[in-house]
């Protein structure tokens, strides 16, 4: 019976942990809270949205094939790749992250008032800049994409312009909300993962630690499939394609050092388990340039 309570108590600590890491994020707030979605809810209900926008909008319109000088959705080989593959990976992610930080507080023995009721997870700050970077990316993609992409089922109408700019705005501000997440748990961590006791704690963080730069490396495949496609619809490769491969770039450098940094600053080198991690993190994140050779030698030049 007092194991039993002792479990119950521990299973709440944890989601008390949880709560405070999405607490300040009134979307996962919605989703959590209020309606108790899970990754693999989250996933579907991405998907069904795809689904939606992918076939049944442009089928009503007209726009599903294409025809000479105009591109269809069907046609559109990298429109399912983004929202098929990676919009759900993403929503998916972002629904799981809270309760896989937490478990690397409960790894550490970190109970809730450790944090504080004030924790930098809550602040404001982070949503305000989350909204920010969805309403930019907005402003900034739909003169864009209006004037010139030219004959592409997505300007179709003003419809599937709203469904394009609206999908956008909800990936970034996930994406965002995510990337601000995981710079206060790095800060954190780097704290409470230095001491003799944090083995536990620094295994649970290398684990989270590959899962994130496992989505960093979709998203990466999706940069690859950018730098293929604009060249052909845009002419280009625009400026703020840029922007983005710097953003990837850094992102992917936090995860590849992140799980070793307690180590590092120890001062006790590279532990075997941790040199694993290391190579592991390195394929992941050398997985976009892979997608890129082998998707230019399937297309050609």
């Amino acid at each position: 019976m007092v194991s039993g309570d002792r479990g119950t108590k521990s299973r709440m600590e944890s989601e008390s942990v949880e709560r405070l890491v999405y607490g300040g994020d009134p979307l996962a707030w919605l989703l959590l809270d209020r309606f108790h979605v899970r990754p693999h809810t989250a996933a579907l209900l991405a998907l069904g949205w795809s689904a939606v926008y992918l076939f049944l909008l442009p089928a009503f319109f007209g726009s599903l094939h294409g025809r000479e000088g105009y591109l269809g959705s069907v046609d559109d080989w990298h429109a399912p790749l983004l929202l098929l593959l990676v919009f759900p990976a993403t929503c998916a992610f972002y629904v799981w992250q809270p309760r896989a930080i937490a478990s690397v507080y409960e790894a550490v023995g970190l109970k809730v008032g450790a944090l504080g009721p004030g924790s930098t997870y809550r602040s404001r700050l982070w949503p305000c800049l989350s909204i920010m970077a969805a309403l930019t990316v907005v402003v900034f993609d739909s003169p864009k994409m209006v004037t010139s992409y030219g004959s592409w089922w997505m300007t179709q109408n003003w419809l599937t312009i709203l469904g394009r700019e609206a999908s956008l705005a909800i990936a970034f501000y996930i994406l965002s909300m995510m990337a601000w997440r995981q710079f206060v748990s790095t800060v954190l961590w780097r704290r409470l993962l230095a001491g003799p006791p944090s083995v536990m704690g620094l295994k649970a963080a290398s684990s989270y630690q590959l899962s994130w730069a496992l989505l960093l490396a979709v998203l990466g495949l999706r940069l690859s499939v950018e730098a293929i496609e604009l060249p052909q619809r845009a002419g280009i490769i625009t400026p703020d394609y840029y922007v983005k491969v710097a953003v990837y770039t850094v992102g992917s450098l936090l995860c590849f050092f992140t799980p070793i940094w307690g180590a590092l600053r120890k001062g006790e080198g590279i532990l075997p388990g941790q040199l694993l991690v290391w190579l592991e993190l390195a394929g992941i994140v050398a997985l976009p340039l892979l997608g890129f050779v082998v998707l230019k030698l399937v297309l050609g030049p």
